[in-house]
């Protein structure tokens, strides 16, 4: 008895040595890890790049519970990516050439067009030209700061491009001119650098960004981000930031909106580009209409923007 008593006391003290260790490791190791910090940054170092794009719309347009209008595009931009070296002024050049392109748009959900470069044996003879004319050319993007600052050779791919002869025709020359717009090129990388801090941050941290862009008819409005590091695992070793922002739009002829944003990104903190990067922004609109008998009726919208951008270093 008096044993097992002596045994239970040393066992006890064990315990409550092992213990209060354990605690102290613990909160040690905690306040360690939330002292932590790392930098994110849209660095693109040199070298080559795969950048898979992938973008979903779909609008749909209705007044109570009768849908009036209803259409999507999906889209896939698959680029190969050469960035130089860092320059003297602080650019970065990056090289860019299509691999794949491919276009499906659905009105109702029947689809009206299709065009993938993926698939010669599908498609027109202009079809083909337009396709083989844009995997040929070649656009330079130039990078300060982790945004773009200037892109070349769109114009000179426009100028390329025949006109065609029917109006569906010159519709699909006017979509493939618009996929190699500057600001489209721009916009590849841009989104990147949205919620990328000015410092150092640790996780649960939270910051805010301030962006300017243009909007067709609206003009000038500026993007201010609520961002957060989420997570950081530092075996691969990568961030994980949350960020979102709310938009409120008065547009033309008493039409309004509202533009939810909502951005989760993986940051490679080794190369610094976001290799993982997933943006969603969805968009209420409020459009006065008149009916058949020329009463004014509101009818309400619904527009959905899905980006998902992968980022392979090859």
């Amino acid at each position: 008895m008096i044993h097992c008593s002596k045994t239970w006391k040393w066992g006890a003290i064990a315990l409550s040595v092992w213990a209060t260790w354990g605690a102290t490791a613990f909160f040690s190791s905690a306040a360690r890890a939330a002292e932590e910090t790392v930098e994110i940054k849209n660095a693109w170092n040199e070298g080559r790049y795969s950048v898979l794009q992938e973008v979903f719309v779909s609008y749909v347009e209705q007044r109570e519970r009768e849908i009036l209008a209803r259409t999507q595009t999906r889209s896939t931009f698959d680029w190969r990516v050469e960035a130089g070296a860092l320059r003297a002024d602080g650019v970065r050049p990056l090289k860019l050439k299509a691999a794949r392109v491919m276009i499906r748009l659905q009105s109702a959900d029947a689809d009206v067009g299709y065009y993938d470069s993926g698939n010669p044996l599908r498609g027109d003879e202009l079809m083909k030209d337009v396709f083989a004319k844009l995997l040929k050319s070649e656009f330079v993007a130039e990078l300060k700061d982790g945004k773009i600052v200037k892109v070349d050779g769109c114009e000179a791919f426009s100028a390329a491009l025949p006109n065609g002869e029917s109006d569906d025709e010159k519709y699909f020359v006017e979509l493939i001119r618009s996929v190699a717009t500057e600001q489209n090129i721009a916009q590849i990388f841009d989104p990147i650098a949205y919620p990328t801090p000015a410092k150092a941050v640790g996780v649960g941290e939270r910051w805010t960004t301030e962006t300017n862009f243009t909007l067709p008819v609206v003009g000038e409005k500026k993007l201010v981000l609520d961002c957060e590091l989420k997570a950081l695992n530092k075996r691969e070793p990568k961030a994980n930031v949350a960020a979102g922002a709310t938009l409120d739009l008065d547009l033309t002829a008493g039409a309004s909106a509202t533009i939810k944003i909502e951005i989760d990104g993986k940051y490679n903190l080794t190369d610094g580009v976001a290799n993982d990067f997933n943006e969603r922004a969805t968009v209420n609109f409020a459009l006065p209409r008149k009916n058949k008998a020329g009463e004014e009726i509101l009818v309400k919208a619904i527009g959905v923007i899905r980006n998902k951008l992968t980022v392979d270093k090859r």
